[in-house]
């Protein structure tokens, strides 16, 4: 219920975010354990007139819309700005 919800898709060593929030929900965070590594995941909603939906990991912006995991024993901050999914 919480991967569905949330829209968290792991594939193999990338983590997808699409989120099937309430719409009272504008943001919420996540803290994601990869083995042994922490991503603590803050998700910003977007509404489809705002910014580029994007993720930045670590200080960095990312060129695709998922997360690279890595089991480096390091907690790792992340941002994903995604458009609000309509339901």
């Amino acid at each position: 219920m919480v991967e569905s919800l949330l829209g968290l898709q792991l594939k193999v060593d990338k983590l997808r975010v699409n989120p099937c929030v309430p719409a009272e929900w504008n943001s919420f965070i996540v803290h994601y354990r990869y083995r042994e590594t922490v991503y603590h995941i803050t998700v910003e909603l977007l509404a489809s007139s705002e910014l580029r939906p994007h993720i930045v990991l670590d200080g960095v912006e990312l060129s695709a819309l998922e997360i690279p995991l890595q089991d480096d024993h390091r907690d790792h901050q992340v941002l994903v700005r995604q458009v609000r999914q309509r339901g």
